[in-house]
């Protein structure tokens, strides 16, 4: 369940990603895809880091409900603290750099948006609604 949910949320980051550089008509070059790798690393980073808090909260005994918020709510800081980070240095690169730094500086900040909204949010609805419809006595992450 939890690699569907990752994957789901990693498939749905990518397409907010092209949705966004199409709104604005953006042209994507290398340094635009290099910025969206980065993303897609972060993005992944955070599921990670939120599926390891799941399994702990599931090690102390918890149940699938109480550690899936558990595990969310323990990672949810440190998902924003690093995504603000990187978005920090994206402002910065904008700033500063020229044509193609600031053209990276764009996808990433467009792609580490979409990663907080998917990870944060996506993937935990996605939980939740699953749970919603069945009874999940063990989680396999």
């Amino acid at each position: 369940l939890s690699g569907m949910v990752a994957d789901l949320a990693l498939v749905l980051n990518l397409l907010i990603i092209m949705a966004a550089l199409a709104l604005i008509q953006a042209t994507l070059t290398l340094p635009g895809i290099a910025g969206i790798v980065l993303t897609i690393g972060m993005a992944v980073d955070a599921n990670v880091l939120i599926f390891e808090r799941v399994r702990e909260e599931l090690r102390a005994g918890k149940t699938v409900r109480a550690a899936i918020d558990g595990g969310f709510g323990k990672a949810f800081l440190t998902i924003v603290d690093a995504n603000i980070t990187t978005l920090i240095a994206a402002v910065v690169l904008f700033q500063f750099g020229t044509g193609q730094v600031k053209g990276f500086a764009v996808t990433l900040s467009i792609g580490v948006l979409a990663s907080m909204f998917t990870a944060i949010f996506v993937s935990r609805a996605i939980f939740e609604a699953y749970l919603e419809h069945k009874t999940v006595e063990k989680l396999s992450i």
